[in-house]
């Protein structure tokens, strides 16, 4: 690191107009700081003041103000540092860094309060050590017992299950400066003593229609609702309150001016490109606010009344820190809104919050950005300025500080909106009966049922799910008014009991949907879907009857009204709805239709990260229809009502649809949905079909190959893997099992091992030099992710609108010798090139999916130890004693 203060003079231009001077804004200055190329906006000075990498003190992902210029830091992994923010002109030298002498460490968050500094532990807890002997996942607090200016006593406030980097995360301090909210990411479980005091209903569920997809690579299988969570606590670890869920992964949270709370909430990059797929998001935090994170393919969308909208959705990025504005001595403009992190693409921005209703909307811009710029953390110190850290994950770290030196006003600049303000002010009255149960609870939720404020009605439901359902229910059905029958059929159907779901039923079917706003005709189809999650399948006459009155409006002219009468119509089985559905898979496929609400990041932005800017970039030039998706999804479900045309049409969308680029689940997901649609076909029509949608299906020609032991399963990424890592402990393999396996999964008849096998696939003699078992796990359980240019198949699309497929062999006068059977080299067909309009390479391996699915636990585990050793066996994986 260089030693000397980097400064960076940016320039102001002013003009005289009506003698005021008027500040122009021009380019951000492009400035080099340690091989990091920076966009630093105009009148500010930044100074790189430490790197602790450099001095072997880890990699900074939190820091806190302490008191007296003192700062504190703390590594990802490592220990929790104090130092004196330095004057102007100076910077941090090694020996001015001072780690607690206390054992507690790993923290993502800090916050000095209360003559306390408070951590966020963030690290899993060992089985082999009692509590009091390590300082595992947690809230705790330290103190200075005996006022030598030492932190001296660690007191756990809270334990906590779950860790890594969606674990527990950040603190701020509430606006009256009495209590602290702390927030954690979505593999943190919500603790019981939270549960009893929730300002949320705590009989959450998935709440899907129908059994989501989960991710095809394992991640967050097993993670249920309610998700990530925002709770709030006294400074002694007392009356700890839930506040908030439904989030993925929020690292940290800030309020505003007016004193309401906003997180910063992360996407699933690895479902770019699914219909579910959610782009980082601005979210305000509000009492018992939901906002719909499910594992997997079953994320709510927004429009659900259930849940609450982002007040500003983002692309994509790894969200990180989230700060005031009105905290920092930066120019006004800065005073009504919040500045955030992103970690993958280096970039802080500016959102700023304008009021709307008795919530926000929010604009942005970028502020300050870098490459590279891992940021982690970022706080405003008590000098005004803004102190930020570079690093995580064990990378080169830095820490800077922003000043801000130009000549704009700096004074608070407070936006008075008084009808936000009373609007605000009748959203908080009725958020004080969702802990308490009062008689004026009722008739208040129940008067604001109907408000035009999203937010507000949303309150209003969440108060009257507190109160006792007797108290309330007659009302229900004795209202008239459609928008309060809706939102109060979705509290009963949250909290009532199953004998009035045919009652509910008959009181929604006297509804007309085309008659109703577009947010009810939404929250209608939503009330009916929750009627059915939570109360089962409804009674035939009443289920029959419902099912009419929606086959009635569908198809519908709106694509989102669409999706929920698709879905309501399958669950019911209602007349024609299979080949309508198929009909909107075609449509929108042909159509490429994007669902509504996802925007790309700019070719600038993905340029900052080698790790995701190029699937970014490869994305927008291969955009999913991921409207489409959504009916293909469906259709998997869809057990009668086909017809021969319906049915071609679907399995012959699953191989064009591979075509396209997602996320690094797309092609597992897409695959795993044409198996579940695949168990559906009957059993004579099924290879028939395998071929149509690009896979070919081994049959009598792999007879003298050892049939699988079994009996098998439909594995997945994660308990595949874990069968090997986990069984194998007690499981010993030997290589004739392993050869055995090998040749039982069909692996003998497309790839070589030591010499011996087909040739259609890779030589896979050396595969545990280049592959780890989950690298091996996933390209058995998705062929299709990757396909080497060498191997793959080639589509060749005939003038007639057929296709065929397979390898080329040779180009010889008028015709094409192609091979079409990768099980059997010598099954050729011959195709004129007269007859071939285009060419292109296949998106589908040749190497079908699922063939681990025919093998037991056992043999999967001689499959892989084969593998892994490059059938050798005196490998240690069979010896146990390491090769020297």
């Amino acid at each position: 690191m260089k030693k000397a203060t980097q400064l960076i003079a940016l320039i102001y231009f002013f003009i005289s107009c009506k003698q005021e001077k008027e500040v122009h804004s021009i380019e951000p200055q492009k400035i080099t700081i340690d091989d990091i190329s920076l966009n630093v906006p105009n009148g500010f000075e930044l100074e790189e003041l430490y790197s602790p990498s450099e001095n072997e003190q880890g990699s900074w992902v939190a820091l806190a103000q302490g008191p007296d210029n003192w700062l504190f830091s703390c590594d990802q992994y490592g220990k929790i540092y104090k130092f004196k923010a330095p004057s102007e002109g100076s910077v941090i030298n090694a020996d001015e860094i001072i780690p607690l002498n206390l054992k507690i460490g790993h923290a993502h968050g800090l916050l000095w309060a209360f003559n306390s500094l408070y951590v966020a532990v963030n690290k899993n807890w060992s089985d082999d050590l009692p509590d009091e002997k390590e300082y595992g996942s947690g809230v705790y607090r330290l103190t200075d017992t005996d006022g030598d200016g030492t932190l001296d006593k660690t007191e756990m406030l809270l334990k906590l299950n779950g860790a890594g980097e969606h674990g527990p995360h950040s603190f701020v301090l509430s606006p009256d400066g009495t209590q602290i909210y702390f927030i954690a990411g979505n593999h943190v479980l919500v603790p019981e003593t939270l549960k009893e005091n929730s300002l949320l209903p705590t009989n959450w569920g998935e709440d899907n229609l129908f059994e989501p997809y989960l991710d095809a690579r394992g991640h967050a299988n097993d993670i249920k609702a309610p998700g990530g969570w925002v709770a709030k606590f006294n400074p002694d670890g007392t009356d700890w309150e839930l506040i908030s869920a439904g989030y993925r992964n929020p690292f940290d949270m800030a309020f505003n001016q007016d004193g309401e709370l906003f997180a910063y909430d992360a996407d699933m990059e690895w479902d770019i490109g699914m219909p579910w797929y959610r782009p980082t998001r601005i979210c305000h935090v509000t009492s018992g606010g939901e906002y719909g994170w499910r594992t997997g393919s079953g994320k709510w969308p927004a429009y659900y009344p259930d849940n609450l909208p982002a007040v500003h959705n983002l692309e994509q990025g790894s969200p990180t820190a989230v700060l005031a504005g009105n905290t920092l001595n930066f120019p006004s403009k800065y005073k009504n809104g919040l500045l955030i992190m992103d970690w993958s693409f280096g970039t802080i921005y500016f959102i700023d919050l304008q009021p709307n209703g008795s919530s926000y909307t929010g604009t942005r811009e970028e502020f300050l950005s870098g490459t590279p710029l891992p940021l982690t953390d970022m706080i405003a110190g008590i000098d005004g300025n803004l102190y930020f850290a570079t690093g995580g994950r064990r990378i080169d770290s830095h820490l800077f500080r922003l000043r801000y030196t130009g000549n704009e006003e700096t004074t608070e600049a407070k936006i008075v909106d008084s009808e936000s303000e009373k609007l605000r002010e009748l959203r908080h009255n009725i958020e004080r009966y969702h802990i308490e149960k009062s008689e004026e609870a009722i008739p208040l939720a129940w008067n604001n049922l109907n408000h035009k404020d999203r937010f507000i009605r949303y309150a209003s439901r969440i108060a009257l799910e507190h109160q006792p359902t007797a108290q309330w229910q007659d009302r229900f059905f004795s209202e008239q008014d459609p928008t309060k029958i809706i939102e109060a059929g979705i509290a009963l159907a949250h909290q009532g009991d199953k004998s009035l779901q045919k009652n509910i039923l008959e009181k929604l079917n006297q509804l007309n949907l085309e008659s109703l706003s577009k947010h009810d005709q939404v929250a209608l189809l939503r009330t009916y879907a929750l009627l059915f999650i939570r109360m089962g399948e409804p009674e035939a006459g009443i289920g029959d009857a419902t099912g009419r009155k929606l086959n009635s409006y569908f198809p519908h002219a709106n694509n989102t009204i669409n999706r929920e009468l698709g879905q309501l119509l399958l669950f019911l089985k209602a007349d024609g709805v299979t080949e309508n559905l198929a009909d909107l898979l075609e449509r929108h496929a042909k159509e490429n239709t994007i669902t509504e609400g996802v925007e790309m990041l700019s070719e600038e932005a993905t340029l900052r990260s080698e790790q995701y800017g190029p699937l970014i970039r490869d994305v927008i030039a291969k955009m999913p229809p991921s409207e489409s998706i959504y009916y293909g999804m469906l259709l998997s479900h869809a057990d009668e009502g086909w017809t021969k045309e319906a049915r071609e049409k679907y399995f012959k969308w699953f191989f064009d649809v591979m075509n396209a680029k997602g996320g690094m689940s797309f092609k597992a997901y897409i695959e795993n949905v044409r198996q579940k649609a695949m168990t559906h076909v009957p059993k004579a029509e099924r290879e028939y079909y395998e071929r149509l949608s690009g896979i070919y299906s081994p049959t009598d020609a792999l007879a003298d190959l050892p049939k699988p032991i079994g009996p098998g399963q439909n594995y997945t990424m994660q308990n595949a893997n874990s069968i090997y890592w986990e069984k194998s402990k007690e499981y010993k393999s030997t290589i004739a099992k392993g050869e055995r396996a090998y040749r039982a999964a069909l692996c003998i008849s497309c790839h070589r091992m030591k010499g011996e096998g087909g040739a259609t696939g890779p030589d896979l003699t050396q595969i545990h030099s280049k592959f780890s078992s989950y690298d091996l796990t996933f390209s058995l359980i998705s062929p299709s992710d990757e396909i080497s240019d060498q191997y793959a198949n080639t589509v060749f699309h005939k003038k007639d609108g057929s296709q065929v497929i397979g390898r080329l062999l040779s180009d010889s006068g008028d015709s094409l010798n192609i091979m079409t059977n990768p099980y059997n080299p010598s099954y050729t067909s011959k195709l004129a090139k007269t007859d071939v309009e285009r060419q292109e390479l296949s998106p589908v391996s040749p190497m079908p999916p699922g063939l681990l699915n025919r093998l037991n636990d056992e043999e999967i585990i001689d499959l892989y130890a084969y593998l892994l050793s490059g059938g050798d066996e005196n490998h240690e994986i069979y010896t146990g004693k390491k090769s020297e």
